[in-house]
């Protein structure tokens, strides 16, 4: 048999996901690191976010990567969690269909049993959009439609539920699944506000089929890595918001109601099939090394009492790639965290003591990272840089300038050049620091495209010191 050689890695199609790497590795990422990592040496991606990076990655080197969103990491095991030795036999293994149909449909059919009304007319509306039929008065009773479905959500008064919908109510009580019902937590949640209400059970159905995956298969838990991972691809692709999950889309234009309708017209059976198919070709095509692994931590749980990273191999580089702006990823990407962890969150209220709009969980299970918080994003990169520094590692870190919220801080302190201050910044801790540039353009929430320079920081040759501290 023919030992596999290291070929040039393939992108992985990614979640649609603010700051995915994608466009910054080929050419630009991909350089810097055949110049400061040799192949088969060992890459930690510390915050790895949509894995794209630590993917590409697992074609040359050892990967260890690591985030704090249970979702990220699903994402990356699905993607490099994978020995050169047992890698096709899993390939092998994977039948989605004798996986996970039966548990599906069962789920499906019991679920459909309390939303039997409610999903006729969503397919009518949605199949009048798809036949070019979304006149005025399409709008106005799909508008109408999606007023009435209220969420399900313990704590809504009875009252506010309409027909059709009604017959749902015993789905939920006291914020979990009652014993004996099917699962049901994007369906009362999410439906007709990021998802259509047949997504919303396709998704809970999956869902379903993914824990029930055969405990007596040998491939369990790397099955329902797989699954799940294809799971949170299809459902980021199908969301009826933007392309993210920080608010769902309002009611009023009709415009806005097509565009819905035409995400809800995505059907997530056949979706996670694409992307289960997609992940497998990934990581059919990447020659392993052996010993990746991943975490699903804060990064400061990976450090020592002296803020040494303790990692079980010597890194020999860490990417960096921390949140740019004061917008915590925990608010853009909650229903990807809700779907992985699949717990029936208390959701957050407003003032009057009605849940959100966005249905985010209450702040207590989001988590809220100190690079979005001015008085702190400075501290945030001097700590990692110490501990990069003092294990002896080289840091490449991923940033935006002018809009990165450590180079705006800079300036509001008065700095004119907030470059030159983020070089000297790394220039405590390591001897060689150089910034490259790359011209590109970013789309913000609610505004138009603006040019920004994605960066590269490169920092080499830690001070003697800061290993010793």
């Amino acid at each position: 048999m023919m030992r596999e050689t290291k070929s040039a890695p393939r992108l992985h199609r990614s979640i649609w996901y603010m700051g995915a790497k994608s466009r910054l590795i080929p050419g630009f990422l991909e350089r810097v690191l055949a110049d400061e990592l040799p192949p088969g040496g060992t890459f930690v991606d510390l915050m790895s976010g949509s894995g794209v990076v630590s993917a590409w990655c697992a074609g040359m080197y050892r990967v260890i990567s690591n985030d704090v969103q249970s979702y990220s990491a699903v994402i990356a095991r699905s993607l490099i969690g994978h020995s050169p030795g047992t890698r096709d036999d899993f390939l092998s293994a994977l039948d989605p269909e004798a996986d996970l149909a039966r548990v599906y449909e069962e789920n499906y059919a019991r679920l459909a049993g309390y939303y039997e009304a409610a999903l006729e007319e969503e397919a009518g509306f949605l199949d009048a959009y798809e036949r070019g039929r979304a006149d005025e008065a399409w709008a106005a009773g799909y508008r109408e439609y999606l007023h009435a479905s209220a969420a399900l959500y313990p704590g809504v008064a009875e009252a506010s539920i309409a027909e059709p919908f009604r017959s749902a109510l015993p789905l939920l009580s006291d914020g979990e699944s009652v014993a004996g019902n099917p699962a049901c937590l994007a369906t009362t949640y999410y439906s007709n506000v990021y998802f259509g209400l047949h997504q919303s059970l396709q998704l809970d159905s999956i869902r379903a089929a993914i824990d029930a995956v055969d405990e007596g298969d040998p491939w369990r838990e790397l099955k329902q890595t797989h699954y799940l991972s294809a799971l949170l691809h299809a459902a980021s692709v199908s969301t009826s918001g933007t392309s993210h999950f920080a608010q769902p889309r309002h009611l009023s234009k009709d415009s806005e109601l097509q565009a819905m309708a035409k995400r809800r017209l995505t059907d997530l059976r056949e979706s996670l099939l694409e992307y289960s198919a997609a992940i497998a070709q990934t990581v059919r095509e990447t020659v392993f090394t052996e010993g990746n692994q991943v975490f699903n931590s804060d990064y400061r749980e990976l450090l020592d009492e002296d803020g040494v990273f303790q990692l079980p191999e010597g890194p020999g580089l860490v990417y960096l790639d921390p949140p740019y702006t004061a917008d915590n990823y925990s608010r853009f990407y909650h229903v990807l965290e809700v779907i992985t962890r699949y717990d029936y969150p208390e959701l957050k209220r407003g003032r009057s003591g009605g849940i959100l709009r966005g249905r985010y969980p209450v702040l207590a299970h989001r988590f809220r990272s100190d690079f979005c918080s001015p008085a702190k994003v400075e501290g945030e990169f001097r700590m990692v840089l110490r501990a990069v520094a003092a294990s002896g590692a080289k840091l490449v870190i991923s940033y935006s300038s002018p809009t990165g919220l450590l180079l705006k801080e800079f300036v509001r302190q008065d700095s004119s050049e907030p470059l030159e201050r983020l070089r000297r910044l790394c220039g405590e801790f390591f001897e060689g620091v150089k910034i490259l540039k790359r011209p590109t353009m970013h789309s913000g929430q609610g505004d138009s495209n603006i040019a920004i320079d994605e960066l590269l920081v490169i920092c080499s040759r830690p001070h003697s010191r800061s290993r010793a501290s």
